[in-house]
């Protein structure tokens, strides 16, 4: 590790999370120095809890939990039920359910997360709310193995199967499923009562090893699992009495005013407020009305991050299918110029049209882990048919893949070639890092009927001043403005991705359902079109154009300035663009020095 780039990673930290992140470290040091003597600390832990029961509260949760795994693996269930399992873009059959190999290798660093996701038991939940008896003895061997397989003694088993992000999915996929299966079926069985007793165990391993190092998602979803373990208590349990101020407090830090999540992830916050519901359906309204008010908020933000198609924009760290889609979570957005000033979002929308445009930071001081570098960027819907996209996310796993995707000159924003806003390094650990801010100059909204505008300070390193505007015409046209100061023209650049659906018959115009959409360089060079690939859905790789400008000189520095029509075609509004880039120089002139 270079020791500048830890400094200028940990100096974010909070003091809270320094303290916790040694402590943890040292106790998971510990646990593989001596696995005996930590398991039976959960153990001990395990039998201070009450033992958990299949309670109406609980079952209320259950639903919110089936109707994410039936999301997830839904379309999936009959081959599961034979071994093959489906996801995060790799197959692997095991031959049976009770046959899986939890540990199994799967080559380019991927296993790591495609084993803590079959080890979540999402998947059995939709198979137990079927109530089938022969279902819950497979499942239960299952587990079985599960725990055979995963021996503390294990290397790198703390790592994926017994991580506490995994044991919290666990706990609440066994507690929702065991929930469902009695529904169905009033089953009293041994292979009941065995699933229950690892819920419980779970639940222990959670409670002695919260990540209050990484906070944010990750404790979140600790505290909401082991809040789903208690409402299926009968009994009071004093080891969870600090629940409801301590998932109260982690709210405050994961929900921004706006109503959206801190780490600007939209697929992380529709799964935040999967779980809000879940937690809310485990709990009495009157005792947290709170929660009412978080849910609100953040449907209301989902919405401005979201597509006419329904479903979520691709920024950040997200992709489809791990999630409901955004119109089974939240109402859809009204149309026109929606913000949320905090997040960083800003959404232009009319008569199916729809432009969102990121103009925020690139995620928490303290955990920007699933950030992109894809400040100023914008994603584009036309006839509710997605055309511009961001590249989504082909792996997790350190390398080539995860950088690729993540990097400025793979997103739809302004660039400077070989260099980067953000300071990115192994899969999650970002160093320096730059923001990006709206700009709210009235006089750069006398062009278009809806408009937003932005900044970003990431190339300051090197000297540059990045600016961003965009108008749009509805059933008509996108026009964005962008401006360069402080580097040389061959450096700088605008790349768009469009993906491989809409058929490119030259470089500057694309068709797909009867839609024609042409570009317009009204200032910068002529445009290049080269074959690319997008992630929409985890490690599934989608062929794409992606479509590269480069600025002109201008006075003051450079501008691009692209106009995308379709359907009544828009004036070339050269000069209109020519004034919104001198008032963004103008922006630009003094930020840096």
């Amino acid at each position: 590790m270079k020791p500048g780039r830890a400094i200028r990673t940990v100096r974010h930290l909070s003091a809270e999370q320094l303290y916790c992140r040694l402590r943890s470290r040292g106790q998971w040091a510990i646990a593989g120095k001596c696995p005996t003597l930590f398991h039976k600390w959960i153990e001990r832990t395990a039998r201070e809890l009450p033992d958990p029961e299949l309670l109406d509260p609980l079952l209320d949760a259950a639903k919110h939990v089936l109707h994410l795994q039936k999301c997830v693996h839904g379309a999936h269930l009959a081959e599961i039920a034979e071994g093959r399992f489906r996801f995060l873009g790799r197959n692997i059959d095991f031959g049976a359910i009770d046959r899986i190999a939890w540990r199994v290798e799967m080559g380019e660093g991927n296993n790591r997360l495609w084993r803590m996701t079959l080890s979540y038991l999402g998947w059995t939940v939709p198979i137990l709310a079927r109530g089938a008896a022969d279902d819950i003895a497979i499942i239960r061997r299952a587990v079985d193995s599960l725990v055979a397989q995963n021996q503390w003694n294990v290397p790198g088993v703390f790592r994926d199967v017994w991580h506490p992000y995994s044991a919290s999915h666990r706990l609440i996929n066994l507690l929702a499923g065991c929930a469902l299966l009695r529904a169905a079926n009033e089953c009293h069985s041994d292979d009941v009562a065995a699933l229950l007793e690892q819920a419980k165990f779970c639940a222990a391993f959670v409670l002695c090893n919260l990540e209050r190092d990484l906070q944010f998602n990750h404790l979140l979803k600790n505290y909401v699992a082991l809040a789903i373990y208690r409402a299926a208590l009968r009994q009071r349990a004093p080891r969870l009495e600090f629940l409801d101020l301590a998932i109260r407090r982690t709210l405050k830090q994961v929900i921004l005013s706006d109503g959206g999540h801190a780490e600007r992830s939209p697929m992380y916050h529709a799964l935040c407020l999967v779980d809000l519901q879940t937690l809310k359906a485990a709990n009495s309204p009157a005792e947290t009305p709170w929660l009412e008010t978080a849910i609100s908020a953040m449907q209301s933000a989902l919405g401005v991050m979201s597509h006419p198609d329904g479903d979520i924009g691709l920024f950040n760290d997200s992709w489809f299918g791990e999630a409901p889609s955004a119109i089974e979570l939240a109402p859809p957005p009204a149309d026109g110029r929606v913000a949320l000033p905090e997040t960083g979002y800003v959404r232009l929308a009319g008569q199916d049209d729809a432009v969102i445009f990121d103009c925020g930071a690139c995620g928490p001081e303290s955990n920007p882990g699933h950030a992109h570098a894809d400040f100023l960027s914008v994603e584009l819907s036309i006839a509710r048919k997605r055309f511009l996209v961001d590249p989504g996310v082909p792996t997790y796993s350190q390398g080539p893949a995860r950088d690729h995707c993540r990097s400025a000159s793979r997103h739809n924003g302004p660039h400077v070639v070989d260099a980067e806003p953000i300071e990115f390094w192994g899969s999650f650990r970002v160093g320096r890092r730059g923001a990006a801010v709206p700009l709210e100059d009235p006089t750069l909204g006398s062009v278009a009927p809806l408009w937003a505008a932005g900044y970003q300070n990431g190339f300051s390193p090197v000297g540059t001043d990045v600016a961003r505007w965009i108008g749009l015409w509805p059933r008509s046209a996108l026009l964005i403005v962008d401006v360069w100061r402080g580097v040389e023209a061959s450096r700088a650049g605008v790349r768009f991705l469009v993906p491989g659906v809409w058929s490119a018959s030259s470089s500057s115009a694309f068709a797909a359902d009867g839609i024609l959409t042409t570009l317009d360089v009204l200032v910068g060079k002529e445009p290049h079109v080269e074959s690319a690939k997008w992630w929409p859905r985890f490690g599934v790789a989608h062929s794409a154009h992606g479509v590269f400008v480069r600025p002109s000189r201008d006075s003051d520095g450079l501008v691009a300035a692209t106009l995308w029509t379709w359907g009544l075609r828009a004036p070339a509004r050269t000069a209109e663009a020519r004034a919104v880039a001198g008032i963004l120089l103008a922006h630009c002139k003094g930020r840096l020095r």
